[in-house]
């Protein structure tokens, strides 16, 4: 029954987050935005956005200042609610971390940025952990980036 629980969660998180960002998606596109960088820092279950730039092909815009709506993808979520579009591709962009973060088992700090494609539908992210220990040499030069979307 667990399991059941568990699979019925995760389909129920696969489809709030492709609703939330076909509209997403849409909207960007319709306010003329190709896409939007969205840099972040996480610690443990904190995720903070630290900046947020929207395109218009290669010329930075202000992000439009619209609502739009959006809805939690958590077990028997709330009804969608209105929010900024800045607001929604932040919680997108925490919504995916703690996905990417619950899945992988992470909890160790992290930072990277989020490329959101509009005219693409898809996402790329760019994610470095963090370890509170000095890191060898090959831990240094590399990190993880995982393509994910279309969602």
């Amino acid at each position: 029954m667990l399991q059941a629980q568990h699979a019925e969660d995760a389909a129920r998180f696969s489809a709030l987050m492709a609703a939330n960002m076909t509209r997403l998606y849409d909207h960007l596109t319709r306010a003329g935005i190709t896409h939007v960088m969205v840099s972040f820092h996480c610690d443990h279950d904190i995720c903070q956005i630290t900046d947020l730039t929207a395109w218009a092909d290669d010329v930075e815009r202000p992000c439009p200042d619209l609502e739009i709506p959006y809805v939690a993808p958590i077990p028997r979520a709330p009804a969608p609610r209105k929010l900024a579009l800045s607001d929604v591709i932040a919680q997108i962009t925490c919504d995916l971390l703690r996905d990417l973060r619950a899945a992988s088992d992470m909890s160790a700090r992290a930072d990277g940025r989020l490329s959101l494609d509009a005219a693409a539908r898809a996402n790329l992210l760019e994610y470095n952990p963090r370890r509170a220990e000095a890191p060898s040499a090959d831990q240094a030069e590399s990190h993880a980036t995982y393509a994910r979307g279309p969602w």
